[in-house]
Protein backbone atom coordinates (compact mmCIF):
# COMPACT_ATOMS: atom_id res chain seq x y z
CA UNK A 1 0.00 0.00 0.00
CA UNK A 2 3.10 2.40 0.54
CA UNK A 3 3.06 3.50 -3.55
CA UNK A 4 -0.90 3.62 -3.66
CA UNK A 5 -0.39 6.27 -0.43
CA UNK A 6 2.33 8.21 -2.28
CA UNK A 7 0.17 8.10 -5.29
CA UNK A 8 -2.72 9.81 -3.38
CA UNK A 9 -1.26 11.52 -1.31
CA UNK A 10 -3.00 9.62 1.86
CA UNK A 11 0.70 8.51 3.22
CA UNK A 12 0.57 7.70 7.09
CA UNK A 13 2.60 10.34 9.36
CA UNK A 14 5.11 9.16 10.22
CA UNK A 15 5.55 7.30 14.33
CA UNK A 16 2.03 6.17 13.53
CA UNK A 17 0.83 7.62 17.19
CA UNK A 18 1.33 10.78 19.29
CA UNK A 19 3.01 9.10 21.65
CA UNK A 20 5.43 7.28 19.09
CA UNK A 21 6.04 11.01 17.26
CA UNK A 22 6.75 12.82 20.85
CA UNK A 23 9.24 10.04 21.39
CA UNK A 24 10.90 10.66 18.26
CA UNK A 25 10.98 14.97 18.51
CA UNK A 26 12.26 13.82 22.10
CA UNK A 27 15.22 11.73 20.55
CA UNK A 28 16.04 14.32 17.64
CA UNK A 29 15.86 17.65 19.33
CA UNK A 30 18.12 15.80 22.25
CA UNK A 31 20.71 14.90 19.58
CA UNK A 32 20.91 18.59 18.37
CA UNK A 33 18.32 17.25 14.78
CA UNK A 34 16.56 20.58 15.39
CA UNK A 35 14.92 20.00 11.27
CA UNK A 36 13.52 16.10 12.10
CA UNK A 37 12.27 17.33 15.69
CA UNK A 38 10.51 20.46 13.76
CA UNK A 39 9.19 18.61 10.56
CA UNK A 40 7.23 16.01 13.21
CA UNK A 41 5.56 18.32 15.18
CA UNK A 42 3.45 18.78 12.04
CA UNK A 43 2.12 15.48 12.63
CA UNK A 44 0.78 15.49 16.20
CA UNK A 45 -2.60 15.26 16.62
CA UNK A 46 -3.67 15.98 20.05
CA UNK A 47 -3.02 20.04 20.79
CA UNK A 48 -1.64 18.99 24.58
CA UNK A 49 1.12 17.17 22.84
CA UNK A 50 2.09 19.89 20.22
CA UNK A 51 2.58 21.86 23.51
CA UNK A 52 4.52 19.08 24.72
CA UNK A 53 6.91 18.72 21.50
CA UNK A 54 7.35 22.74 21.26
CA UNK A 55 8.71 22.69 24.81
CA UNK A 56 10.66 19.84 24.20
CA UNK A 57 12.64 21.39 21.31
CA UNK A 58 12.16 24.89 22.72
CA UNK A 59 14.30 23.38 26.25
CA UNK A 60 16.94 21.27 23.71
CA UNK A 61 17.59 24.71 21.96
CA UNK A 62 18.26 26.07 25.62
CA UNK A 63 21.10 23.47 25.98
CA UNK A 64 22.34 23.40 22.63
CA UNK A 65 22.37 27.27 22.58
CA UNK A 66 26.16 28.05 22.91
CA UNK A 67 26.85 25.30 19.73
CA UNK A 68 24.26 27.05 17.30
CA UNK A 69 24.79 30.46 15.78
CA UNK A 70 22.27 33.09 16.18
CA UNK A 71 20.89 32.67 12.93
CA UNK A 72 20.54 29.19 13.21
CA UNK A 73 18.64 29.70 16.66
CA UNK A 74 16.42 32.35 14.36
CA UNK A 75 15.60 29.71 11.36
CA UNK A 76 14.23 27.07 13.91
CA UNK A 77 11.88 30.29 16.03
CA UNK A 78 10.56 30.93 13.05
CA UNK A 79 9.82 27.90 12.51
CA UNK A 80 8.34 26.98 15.52
CA UNK A 81 5.88 30.17 15.82
CA UNK A 82 3.37 29.57 13.34
CA UNK A 83 2.81 25.51 15.31
CA UNK A 84 2.93 27.70 18.92
CA UNK A 85 0.64 30.12 17.00
CA UNK A 86 -1.89 27.25 15.76
CA UNK A 87 -2.69 26.21 19.79
CA UNK A 88 -6.09 27.63 20.80
CA UNK A 89 -5.05 27.52 24.67
CA UNK A 90 -4.00 30.27 25.76
CA UNK A 91 -2.13 29.18 28.75
CA UNK A 92 0.08 27.29 26.21
CA UNK A 93 0.41 29.54 23.58
CA UNK A 94 1.79 32.26 26.87
CA UNK A 95 4.37 29.80 28.04
CA UNK A 96 5.61 28.80 24.71
CA UNK A 97 6.27 32.39 23.20
CA UNK A 98 8.12 33.39 26.87
CA UNK A 99 10.26 30.54 26.36
CA UNK A 100 10.73 32.12 22.41
CA UNK A 101 11.01 35.80 23.70
CA UNK A 102 14.01 34.16 25.95
CA UNK A 103 15.83 32.86 23.19
CA UNK A 104 15.74 36.02 20.73
CA UNK A 105 16.86 37.86 23.36
CA UNK A 106 19.84 35.64 24.28
CA UNK A 107 20.52 35.86 20.38
CA UNK A 108 20.00 39.58 21.23
CA UNK A 109 17.07 40.49 18.38
CA UNK A 110 15.58 41.99 21.08
CA UNK A 111 12.46 43.21 18.13
CA UNK A 112 11.40 39.77 17.96
CA UNK A 113 11.68 38.84 21.68
CA UNK A 114 9.82 41.83 22.31
CA UNK A 115 6.93 40.87 20.34
CA UNK A 116 7.13 37.00 21.92
CA UNK A 117 7.37 38.67 25.19
CA UNK A 118 4.12 41.41 24.67
CA UNK A 119 1.95 38.34 22.87
CA UNK A 120 3.19 35.80 25.91
CA UNK A 121 2.29 38.44 28.70
CA UNK A 122 -1.30 39.49 27.01
CA UNK A 123 -1.96 35.74 27.29
CA UNK A 124 -1.07 35.06 30.43
CA UNK A 125 -2.66 38.05 31.67
CA UNK A 126 -5.85 36.59 30.38
CA UNK A 127 -4.76 32.89 31.41
CA UNK A 128 -3.91 33.50 35.06
CA UNK A 129 -1.69 34.75 37.09
CA UNK A 130 0.21 31.47 37.48
CA UNK A 131 1.37 31.88 33.91
CA UNK A 132 2.58 35.02 34.30
CA UNK A 133 4.75 33.89 37.53
CA UNK A 134 6.52 31.39 34.97
CA UNK A 135 7.45 33.39 32.08
CA UNK A 136 8.87 35.88 35.02
CA UNK A 137 10.88 32.50 36.28
CA UNK A 138 12.04 32.17 32.91
CA UNK A 139 13.05 35.31 32.15
CA UNK A 140 15.17 35.39 35.58
CA UNK A 141 16.85 32.76 35.34
CA UNK A 142 18.37 34.23 32.51
CA UNK A 143 19.29 37.38 34.09
CA UNK A 144 17.00 39.68 31.95
CA UNK A 145 15.07 41.96 34.12
CA UNK A 146 14.73 44.80 32.33
CA UNK A 147 12.18 42.90 30.18
CA UNK A 148 10.65 41.82 33.09
CA UNK A 149 9.72 44.69 34.30
CA UNK A 150 6.39 45.16 32.62
CA UNK A 151 5.21 41.49 33.93
CA UNK A 152 6.54 42.05 37.44
CA UNK A 153 4.14 44.94 37.83
CA UNK A 154 1.09 42.98 36.72
CA UNK A 155 1.33 40.40 39.44
CA UNK A 156 -1.11 41.46 42.27
CA UNK A 157 -0.68 38.85 44.59
CA UNK A 158 1.92 40.23 46.97
CA UNK A 159 3.49 36.65 48.26
CA UNK A 160 3.84 35.73 44.35
CA UNK A 161 5.33 39.05 44.17
CA UNK A 162 7.77 37.99 47.14
CA UNK A 163 8.60 34.75 45.93
CA UNK A 164 9.60 36.42 42.53
CA UNK A 165 11.86 38.85 44.49
CA UNK A 166 13.50 35.49 46.46
CA UNK A 167 14.30 34.48 42.60
CA UNK A 168 15.81 38.00 41.52
CA UNK A 169 17.99 38.24 44.96
CA UNK A 170 19.38 34.29 44.72
CA UNK A 171 19.90 35.23 40.87
CA UNK A 172 22.19 38.51 41.72
CA UNK A 173 23.83 36.05 44.30
CA UNK A 174 24.70 33.59 42.40
CA UNK A 175 26.53 36.08 40.23
CA UNK A 176 28.20 37.56 43.23
CA UNK A 177 26.02 40.88 43.07
CA UNK A 178 26.09 40.77 46.92
CA UNK A 179 24.47 44.39 47.00
CA UNK A 180 22.00 44.01 44.27
CA UNK A 181 20.75 40.68 45.89
CA UNK A 182 20.59 41.98 49.69
CA UNK A 183 18.49 45.13 48.40
CA UNK A 184 15.88 42.42 46.37
CA UNK A 185 15.53 40.53 50.25
CA UNK A 186 14.98 44.19 51.96
CA UNK A 187 11.68 43.94 49.71
CA UNK A 188 10.34 40.60 50.21
CA UNK A 189 7.46 41.51 52.76
CA UNK A 190 6.36 38.38 53.41
CA UNK A 191 8.55 36.20 56.56
CA UNK A 192 8.12 33.17 54.94
CA UNK A 193 9.83 33.97 51.64
CA UNK A 194 12.24 35.87 53.36
CA UNK A 195 13.17 33.47 55.55
CA UNK A 196 13.24 30.69 52.15
CA UNK A 197 15.49 32.99 50.49
CA UNK A 198 18.15 33.42 53.52
CA UNK A 199 17.76 29.61 53.56
CA UNK A 200 18.68 29.09 49.89
CA UNK A 201 21.87 31.31 50.19
CA UNK A 202 22.72 30.15 52.90
CA UNK A 203 22.81 26.82 50.65
CA UNK A 204 25.06 28.78 48.23
CA UNK A 205 27.69 29.78 50.91
CA UNK A 206 27.21 25.85 52.51
CA UNK A 207 30.32 24.73 51.06
CA UNK A 208 32.52 27.39 49.99
CA UNK A 209 32.27 29.54 53.84
CA UNK A 210 30.49 28.22 56.69
CA UNK A 211 30.53 31.00 58.55
CA UNK A 212 28.35 32.76 56.22
CA UNK A 213 26.32 30.06 55.70
CA UNK A 214 25.39 29.96 59.33
CA UNK A 215 24.83 33.82 59.70
CA UNK A 216 22.26 33.24 56.76
CA UNK A 217 20.46 30.32 58.54
CA UNK A 218 20.19 32.38 61.90
CA UNK A 219 18.51 35.34 59.79
CA UNK A 220 15.99 32.48 58.03
CA UNK A 221 15.26 30.71 61.73
CA UNK A 222 14.46 34.17 62.93
CA UNK A 223 12.19 35.16 59.85
CA UNK A 224 10.78 31.46 60.04
CA UNK A 225 9.85 32.20 63.82
CA UNK A 226 7.63 35.18 62.83
CA UNK A 227 5.60 32.61 60.03
CA UNK A 228 1.68 32.58 60.94
CA UNK A 229 1.03 29.75 59.35
CA UNK A 230 1.96 26.77 62.17
CA UNK A 231 2.58 24.12 59.80
CA UNK A 232 4.92 25.94 56.97
CA UNK A 233 6.47 26.88 59.98
CA UNK A 234 7.39 23.56 61.73
CA UNK A 235 8.37 21.97 58.29
CA UNK A 236 10.64 25.14 57.27
CA UNK A 237 12.12 25.24 60.73
CA UNK A 238 12.82 21.40 60.76
CA UNK A 239 14.72 22.30 57.59
CA UNK A 240 16.51 24.98 58.78
CA UNK A 241 17.55 22.63 61.64
CA UNK A 242 19.22 20.11 59.23
CA UNK A 243 21.11 22.96 57.74
CA UNK A 244 22.65 23.90 61.23
CA UNK A 245 23.15 20.87 62.41
CA UNK A 246 25.45 20.44 59.76
CA UNK A 247 27.05 23.34 59.41
CA UNK A 248 27.79 23.37 63.42
CA UNK A 249 26.42 19.74 64.73
CA UNK A 250 23.82 21.54 66.76
CA UNK A 251 20.55 21.78 65.57
CA UNK A 252 16.85 22.56 66.82
CA UNK A 253 15.10 19.70 68.74
CA UNK A 254 11.45 19.46 67.97
CA UNK A 255 11.13 20.12 71.00
CA UNK A 256 12.25 23.32 71.37
CA UNK A 257 10.66 24.50 67.53
CA UNK A 258 7.08 23.92 69.45
CA UNK A 259 7.75 25.10 72.47
CA UNK A 260 9.81 28.42 71.52
CA UNK A 261 7.83 29.16 68.46
CA UNK A 262 4.20 27.39 68.19
CA UNK A 263 2.96 27.39 71.91
CA UNK A 264 -0.23 24.84 71.72
CA UNK A 265 -1.15 23.85 68.32
CA UNK A 266 -4.93 25.05 67.25
CA UNK A 267 -7.58 21.99 67.18
CA UNK A 268 -8.60 22.72 64.11
CA UNK A 269 -5.79 22.55 61.25
CA UNK A 270 -5.90 25.72 59.62
CA UNK A 271 -5.72 26.61 56.08
CA UNK A 272 -5.19 23.43 54.06
CA UNK A 273 -4.63 25.37 51.13
CA UNK A 274 -2.45 27.96 52.35
CA UNK A 275 -0.38 24.99 53.81
CA UNK A 276 -0.11 23.09 50.67
CA UNK A 277 1.24 26.68 48.87
CA UNK A 278 3.61 27.55 51.22
CA UNK A 279 4.94 24.17 51.29
CA UNK A 280 5.85 24.59 47.91
CA UNK A 281 7.92 27.19 47.78
CA UNK A 282 10.31 25.31 50.55
CA UNK A 283 11.44 23.06 47.07
CA UNK A 284 15.09 25.12 46.45
CA UNK A 285 16.51 25.21 43.11
CA UNK A 286 19.97 23.77 42.55
CA UNK A 287 22.25 26.56 44.34
CA UNK A 288 25.14 25.17 42.04
CA UNK A 289 23.47 25.22 38.81
CA UNK A 290 24.64 27.91 36.27
CA UNK A 291 21.55 29.08 34.63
Amino acid sequence: MGRLDELFGTRRAPGGSDLERLEGIEEAASNGEFPVAIDLLDHLEKEENVFLGVQMVLRSLMDYFEELTPEEVSNYLRELIPIINGISAWRYRALLLGKVAVLYYRIEDDFNGDIALKSSINLAYAAGEDVLIEILEELIKFGILEKAAHAFSLVKDRKKVDYLLGKVAEYFYLRGDEEKALKALDYIEDPFHRAVTFYRLALIEAERDGERALGFIELAIENAKRIENRYAKIELLMKLSDVRAKLTGEGISLGQILSESLGELPKDHGNANEEDQDREYLQPSNPHQEN
